[in-house]
C-alpha cells in the first residue's frame, strides 16, 4: 500500500505539468497585456518592457512556458502582477479561509446526507422517504448563487440575523456560506446513501443479520451501512472537489477572501501568474483527496486491499514467466 500511495503522489507531477502547460497556453493568447493593464495605457515602451523583464512575461512563447515549468519544478509559482508578491504566499493565507468553508460544508452535508439517506431508506414508499427525497432534489436543482443571493435576503436583509458577508471577525459569518456549498452536497449524497442501502438491506447477510438475533440498529449500523459505504465514499470524494469549485462563486456572493474570489479578481485584473497558481493548487487537492478516497476504500472494505495485493501477484507471476521463457 505504501509503494501504491507514493506511485500515485509521484504521478500527481506530470498532472501538474500538463495542466501548467494548458492553462499556460489559453491565457498566452487570451486577449489583454498584463503590462498595460497594471501601469496603464499611457505608460511608456520602455516601462512596459522593464515591467515585462521584472515580472518575467518578455520573451517567446517556449522561453516564458520553459521558465514556468522551471519555476513550478521548484515550487515558485512566480509573481502577481498587480500587488508584485509571490503568488505562493498569497495562496496560502487564502487556502486557509477556502479549506475552513469546504471542511465544514463537507462535514454538513455528509451529517445530513447519510442521516435523511438513511432515514429515507428504511421508510421506503413513506411519508419521510417523499420529503426526504423532495429535500434532495429541490437541494440538487438549486443554482449555488440564487442559493447565497437567498440566504443574504432572509437571513441578513429580512432578519438580520447574521452579516451578508466577510469572513474572520465573527463565527457568524461562516454560517451561510457553508450552508450554501454544504445543501447541495448533502443532497447528493443523501440520494447516494438511500440508493446503496436499500440494495444492501435486500442482501442475504442481512436477513442472516436478523435470523440471529442482532438488534436492529446493529444490524443497520454494523452491517448495512458499512457495507454501504463505497459508492458513499466515492460521491463524497467527487463532492470535495466540486466543494473547490463550488467556493469560486461562494467566495464572490458572500465576499470572502479565499482562494475562489482571489481567482476571479485575478482573471478580471489580467494576473495571470495568480490565475494559474490557483488552478494549480485546486487540481493538486482535487488529486490528492481523490488519492485519500482510493486509501479509505481499503479500510472500509478489505476486499480492495486483497484486490490490489492480487493483482500485484499477477504481474510479478508473469514478469516470472516472461523471465523463465
Amino acid at each position: 500500500m505504501l509503494k501504491y500511495i507514493i506511485k500515485r503522489l509521484l504521478w500527481i507531477i506530470p498532472v501538474l505539468i500538463g495542466v501548467t502547460v494548458i492553462v499556460f497556453t489559453i491565457l498566452y493568447f487570451s486577449p489583454g497585456d498584463p503590462a498595460y493593464l497594471a501601469l496603464g495605457d499611457n505608460a511608456t515602451p520602455e516601462a512596459v518592457e522593464a515591467y515585462r523583464i521584472e515580472m518575467g512575461i518578455n520573451g517567446t512563447y517556449w522561453e516564458r512556458l520553459g521558465r514556468t515549468l522551471m519555476g513550478l519544478l521548484q515550487g515558485d509559482l512566480g509573481l502577481s502582477y498587480r500587488s508584485r508578491t509571490p503568488v505562493l504566499d498569497e495562496l496560502i493565507v487564502r487556502f486557509k479561509v477556502t479549506f475552513n468553508i469546504s471542511a465544514w460544508s463537507i462535514l454538513l452535508g455528509i451529517v445530513l446526507g447519510i442521516f435523511f439517506g438513511i432515514v429515507s431508506a428504511l421508510k421506503q414508499n413513506t411519508v419521510w422517504d417523499s420529503l426526504a427525497t423532495g429535500c434532495a432534489l429541490f437541494g440538487i436543482s438549486m443554482p449555488m448563487f440564487w442559493q447565497g443571493l437567498m440566504l443574504i435576503l432572509v437571513f441578513s436583509v429580512w432578519l438580520g440575523w447574521l452579516p451578508a458577508s466577510g469572513y474572520g471577525s465573527s463565527w457568524k459569518q461562516m454560517i451561510m456560506p457553508v450552508i450554501a456549498l454544504g445543501v447541495n452536497s448533502s443532497a447528493t449524497i443523501m440520494r447516494t446513501t438511500r440508493s446503496s442501502m436499500l440494495e444492501v438491506m435486500r442482501q442475504d447477510y442481512i436477513r442472516t443479520a436478523k435470523a440471529k438475533g442482532q438488534s436492529y440498529w446493529v444490524v443497520v449500523l454494523r452491517h448495512a451501512l458499512k457495507n454501504a459505504m463505497i459508492p458513499i465514499v466515492t460521491v463524497i470524494g467527487l463532492q470535495l472537489g466540486v466543494l473547490l469549485a463550488g467556493s469560486i462563486v461562494t467566495e464572490v456572493i458572500f465576499s470572502v477572501a479565499g482562494v475562489g474570489k482571489y481567482l476571479v479578481d485575478s482573471l478580471n485584473a489580467r494576473d495571470y501568474a495568480a490565475v494559474q497558481g490557483c488552478v494549480l493548487l485546486i487540481a493538486f487537492v482535487s488529486a490528492v483527496l481523490n488519492l485519500i478516497v482510493d486509501v479509505i476504500y481499503t479500510y472500509i472494505d478489505p476486499r480492495m486491499k486483497t484486490m490490489y495485493e492480487s493483482t500485484k501477484v499477477f504481474s510479478l507471476s508473469k514478469k516470472g514467466a516472461k523471465k523463465d521463457v
